[in-house]
């Protein structure tokens, strides 16, 4: 089905009672994963505050990239790196790395949580604008992340935010402000290059 016939299809279904607003979410989460899925890799940039306790951080920046099973996140004060094997969790004050392996279940980041909306979550859609930007909220009670409001545009198949809820109560609020996709990255940039760091302590969690 071409592009302007799936948009087609998904505002009717929007806009018709006789389906419900979960169908309506689940059929939009499905849209967007599938179309991220469909590039070989993902580049975003993002703005990131962390409410935990009723206090919420300043907004700060940050980078990511999805290819696959690896990922590498970029924020202030830390790194998280994973060629979909061994993890990398930089701290940069610190001057330390802690590396582990993926399959330990550590391999579990919001990041990667794009990837896998249609298959952890119960989605529902909260509400949709005249503009086509979708509030949805998915819940999943037995995961790390037990809810999430994804903010996202129909027309685009476009994530434009998410509030990720932690079993602690925390809550991370994420604004995503570019994505860019198909980027010509090299084999080793999804790892740690302890020679460019030659300061940082490397703590072995394998």
């Amino acid at each position: 089905m071409k592009t302007k016939n799936i948009i087609a299809c998904l505002f009717l279904l929007f806009a018709t009672q006789a389906v419900s607003a979960q169908n309506n979410a689940e059929t939009l989460i499905r849209l967007i994963v599938d179309q991220m899925k469909s590039h070989k890799n993902i580049e975003m940039a993002f703005n990131y505050q962390i409410n935990a306790e009723g206090q919420t951080s300043d907004a700060q920046q940050g980078k990511a990239w999805l290819q696959g099973e690896a990922y590498k996140v970029e924020m202030v004060e830390q790194q998280m790196i994973s060629d979909g094997e061994t993890i990398w969790t930089y701290l940069i004050e610190d001057e330390e790395v802690m590396v582990s392996n993926a399959e330990d279940g550590a391999d579990n980041t919001p990041l990667k949580l794009l990837t896998s909306l249609d298959q952890s979550y119960v989605a529902t859609l909260a509400g949709i604008d005249e503009k086509g930007n979708a509030t949805i909220e998915l819940a999943n009670p037995k995961g790390q992340y037990r809810r999430v409001t994804l903010r996202a545009n129909v027309g685009k198949f476009a994530i434009q935010g998410l509030d990720v809820y932690m079993e602690d109560g925390t809550k991370l609020i994420l604004t995503i402000n570019e994505m860019k996709f198909d980027q010509n990255l090299d084999e080793k940039f999804f790892t740690f290059d302890t020679k460019a760091h030659p300061n940082v302590d490397v703590i072995d969690m394998r």
